[in-house]
């Protein structure tokens, strides 16, 4: 690297410029964020679900799991018993909650306790909620029907018996429905019985052609007596009864009924039932390092009824339900508007019930002991599953800990494209607009079967953070009893996150890298000009971003509800929530073929009021809805809806522009992009915005795998930027910037997959240089620290400070560590203690077939040569980087320990480590399971003992193969293993 001489002097001067700067510049929320970014307190820590696959733990097992996970940098579980359909491997344990469960319970709590873990339970043995504890009144329900054709006219006395119930329940499982000696259900309640006259095929009648005749109906006698009037007449009798649907997948000796989601009775017996056990064992649960009580993801299949519903129905919608029965049996053919009225409204009555009844009452039993409820309230839901919930609301309203979940490696997406298995946005943003906080999610599910490492996770993570999810429940860790070998057994979804994993005693800094994003989005804001609002419908979903709605590059959006719709506030043109004190630029609507007359009051007010408001028109205005004081809407929906032009928009004016993109809309207000960069149309870089006090903190992902250099603009002014790295916690200042009248441009180079916090803090400026004169459309490849500016790329560049450009040659040294290495395997996996590579390969290349199957640790050794005088410059920093490896390495150089890689580029600093002369490196390297599985397949061998025995593979995630046709993941150190010297640029004074 060329340099004039006095530009060299600058050099030495660096570190206590910055030095000053930072320390002058240092407030409380500054210190704050810092130290804890660094250092992450345990509420940002990742925590897992433990799978006690068929009850069966065996305690001194669990102990040393619990330690593992300290020791991990995992803040705590949550104890999900499930059955197996495995019954060779897997044991058969107690029945949950029995006094031999509790007794196991309470180990896994005092031992958490130990190392100020936090413990949550599932409040199943699988899921839905339910137990074999619930009586029949308790139990899920459904509505079942009987009918009769008669013809009239006169008098009869009409035989209606009690409706048949299918033996099974929508699975193809036998109902757990108690039956009494009559033959009948223990439980069950009459609904109504209806007479319906016969029409021609498929003609539609009127609800008042409907005759209730319920009262001339003896339930005991299952008589009807009634003068049916002239014609052909269909009589039907309406029960509910017990629904029979069973746990999904309980232990053994746990089966029992799902609870009635939509009784609040049935909850509490539900709640009190758990939480008396679970106090009878363990005292006061206030002083235990019990925290929560878990729900897991609501999959009810078939009808739902509850005895309260009608009472409901009529509040919310005002009018009598029974008439309308019919509809959900396809029993008879109403007019096109009716029926989609009475759905709608059966559907928005199944989602308060639910909410108030299930989530809200569970939250309050919970709360009153100390604990937090917890759950994917109806999630995930629409469109992989008709959770009849309306989301936001269940999640913001309803829990302590909202919960969503997402997918790594799969294929299953909507017709529309929608990644059904990426519900973040939707539980982030009920969590923001409900005040509550915590945004967390179910992470890195998948069929991969021990295929991945932490690089493989990483990017869907990211994607996630960018997203707002701020902690990490990993899906999961399973229990291994003693003598289940390795890699043992698993429940059969998730990324197998326990001390069986080849790479788990390097995991530790993967997870303290979950964990400081975790913290800065736990403790900042979001950020967004832009709400939107995804209608009334129910069931409802938000989507991933840039799925349903997407505002624009360079923008995001919050997602909104009918009922925070409401409580919306409008000042000097801004929106603003009230309940967290959010403020945007701008509401966009959804497209709805209806509006709800509620929400279009609304929508008025607050146009009225100044509101941004763009969105579709609606066909109409829905029909009423129990309505009371509201104004007559005719001609709103054509004199408040106004075609948007350049011309005509007026901020302030009472309108809803239609025809109109929110981009367009944002730049008609001369709002530019929040961050921006050339060729952001192309989203390669996502990003999330959140603010602390007077910080800006901005996560930037790359979502490739290729190195990407980009000039970013960032909408900021008068703020110093930094770079946080969450991988290993390094803050430095970022000595290249300038403000312009977008905000504050700065160039960024990410490694493939690689992220980092641009973040932005009030203070004094520093001497820095403002930008960076290259040839191409991108900036050359740069790296921060708190050296300076370090340029990893051959090129002439310059350096801009003020009307000056420091021009620069630059020549990274770049050295192969050619040759021969030697590595060790451990015993007892088929690999011979020692083998010599003439040069770096995959183990899966070599004609060994120990080596070629290996899956485990080994660890290569090299000696090489370091010149006395391999530079003449004093400041020069030299990088070992790795090249290409799987999965995960951990390094020391001459025994001094460099530490772990996990994540792309795979290189340590070894300016302090290396030495003139001979030089000792030592690399251990851990894959994963994969290849010793199919070696094993392949050759009858048993090294590996598992009941898994297919996997999804990278590519073909639909798709599952026998371990014997899985293909070899290349393992091992792939290399090039280099030593580069760079200089590092200092700032002029």
């Amino acid at each position: 690297m060329k340099l004039t001489t006095y530009y060299f002097c600058l050099i030495a001067g660096l570190c206590s410029l910055f030095t000053f700067g930072l320390h002058a510049q240092e407030s409380a929320i500054y210190k704050q964020m810092r130290q804890n970014f660094q250092q992450p307190p345990n509420t940002a820590k990742p925590t897992v679900y433990h799978w006690w696959l068929g009850g069966d733990v065996d305690t001194v097992r669990l102990k040393e799991e619990i330690l593992s996970f300290d020791k991990a940098g995992i803040a705590g579980f949550t104890i999900f018993e499930i059955g197996s359909r495995d019954t060779v491997f897997v044991g058969a344990g107690p029945e949950f909650l029995g006094e031999a469960s509790l007794e196991t319970i309470k180990v896994a709590v005092e031992e958490a306790g130990k190392y100020g873990m936090e413990v949550g339970l599932n409040t199943a043995s699988s899921w839905n909620a339910g137990g074999n504890w619930l009586t029949p009144k308790h139990a899920a329900k459904s509505i079942y029907q009987r009918k009769v054709n008669v013809s009239g006219g006169g008098k009869e006395k009409i035989k209606l018996p009690f409706p048949d119930i299918p033996e099974k329940d929508p699975r193809g499982r036998k109902r757990l429905i108690s039956y009494g000696k009559d033959g009948k259900p223990v439980y069950s309640e009459e609904i109504a019985v209806l007479a319906i006259p016969l029409v021609g095929e498929n003609a539609a009648i009127d609800t008042s052609l409907i005759k209730d005749v319920s009262i001339y109906f003896d339930a005991n006698k299952e008589v009807l007596n009634w003068d049916v009037p002239e014609g052909d007449w269909k009589i039907v009798r309406y029960v509910s009864s017990n629904s029979g649907e069973n746990l999904v997948l309980p232990s053994k000796y746990s089966a029992g009924p799902i609870v009635d989601h939509f009784d609040a009775d049935a909850t509490a017996f539900h709640f009190n039932y758990i939480i008396d056990r679970l106090e009878s064992k363990l005292g006061d649960l206030r002083k235990t390092s019990l925290k929560n009580l878990y729900m897991a993801s609501y999959e009810a299949r078939g009808f739902n009824w509850t005895p309260t519903l009608p009472q409901e129905f009529q509040e919310l919608n005002g009018y009598d339900i029974k008439k309308f029965l019919p509809i959900l049996f396809g029993e008879v053919s109403l007019s096109q508007e009716a029926t989609a009225a009475f759905r709608a409204g059966f559907q928005r009555t199944l989602s308060e019930l639910m909410i108030k009844n299930f989530y809200m009452k569970s939250k309050e039993i919970c709360n009153a002991h100390g604990l937090k409820n917890n759950s994917e309230a109806g999630g995930p839901g629409y469109p992989l599953h008709d959770v009849p919930v309306e989301p936001l609301k269940a999640l913001g309203k309803g829990l302590d800990i909202p919960r969503g979940e997402f997918w790594i490696n799969h294929h299953n997406f909507s017709e529309e494209g929608m990644d059904v298995l990426r519900v973040v946005k939707e539980v982030s943003s009920a969590s923001n607009i409900y005040g509550v906080g915590m945004v967390e999610m179910e992470a890195f599910t998948t069929f991969q079967q021990w295929q991945e490492g932490p690089y493989e996770m990483k990017p869907m993570g990211d994607r996630a953070f960018a997203e707002g999810m701020n902690r990490v429940v990993v899906h999961g860790s399973t229990h291994n009893p003693k003598g289940t070998g390795n890699p043992g057994i698993v429940y059969h979804a998730g990324t197998h996150y326990n001390d069986k994993r080849v790479w788990w005693k390097k995991v530790r800094p993967f997870n303290d890298y979950l964990a400081r994003i975790s913290y800065v989005l736990q403790e900042a804001d979001f950020q967004s000009d832009v709400l939107y609002y995804y209608g009334d419908t129910i069931p409802n979903y938000g989507g991933h971003k840039r799925s349903r709605f997407n505002p624009g590059e360079g923008y995001d959006f919050e997602l909104l509800n009918t009922e925070i719709l409401f409580g919306l506030e409008v000042k000097n043109g801004k929106i603003i929530n009230p309940r967290n004190g959010a403020e945007f630029k701008v509401l966009a609507l959804t497209k709805e073929h209806e509006i709800n007359p509620k929400v279009l009051s609304k929508l008025e007010q607050m146009a009225s009021s100044g509101a941004i408001i763009t969105g579709p028109k609606p066909n109409r205005i829905a029909p009423e809805r129990n309505m009371k004081e509201l104004p007559n809407m005719n001609g709103w929906l054509d004199n408040l809806w106004k075609p948007f032009s350049k011309q005509s928009f007026k901020p302030g004016s009472k309108a809803i522009y239609y025809n109109v993109s929110v981009g367009e809309i944002l730049k008609a207000l001369e709002l530019s992009p929040d961050f921006s960069y050339k060729g952001n149309g192309f989203y390669t870089l996502d990003y999330t915005h959140y603010q602390k006090g007077d910080m800006d903190f901005y996560f930037i992902v790359n979502t490739t795998g290729e190195w990407l250099s980009r000039d970013l603009i960032f909408r900021q002014e008068g703020k110093v930027p930094e770079l946080w790295n969450p991988e290993n916690g390094n803050i430095s200042p970022i000595p290249i910037y300038k403000e312009t009248e977008e905000g504050i441009s700065l160039p960024l180079s990410l490694a493939p997959h690689e992220s980092a916090f641009v973040v932005f803090k009030p203070g004094i400026k520093p001497v820095h240089f403002t930008k960076i004169a290259h040839g191409g459309i991108h900036p050359p490849k740069v790296r921060y620290s708190d050296q300076g500016i370090e340029f990893w790329e051959e090129g002439e560049f310059g350096l801009g400070h003020g009307e000056d450009t420091l021009i620069l040659n630059n020549f990274p040294n770049v050295k192969s560590l050619e040759g021969a290495w030697e590595i060790y395997f451990p015993e007892g996996w088929g690999a011979p203690d020692k083998a010599i590579f003439p040069e770096l390969k995959s183990w899966t290349e070599s004609e060994n077939e120990g080596i070629k199957y290996f899956s485990g640790t080994a660890r290569y050794e090299k000696k090489f040569i370091h010149e006395m005088h391999a530079s003449e410059y004093p400041e020069a920093k030299i990088y070992l980087d790795l090249g290409d490896l799987s999965h995960v390495a951990e390094v020391w150089l001459n025994d001094k320990p460099l530490g772990i890689t996990w994540s792309k580029p795979y290189r340590f600093d070894v300016t302090e480590a290396i030495k003139p002369g001979i030089n000792t490196l030592k690399i251990e390297v851990a894959n994963t399971w994969s290849n010793r599985l199919t070696g094993d397949a392949i050759t009858g061998k048993d090294y590996t003992q598992t009941h898994v025995n297919n996997t999804v593979i990278k590519g073909m995630p639909n798709f599952r193969v026998t371990w014997e046709n899985a293909p070899l993941i290349p393992s091992g150190i792939l290399g090039p293993v280099t030593l580069t010297t760079v200089l590092p640029i200092a700032m002029p004074k």
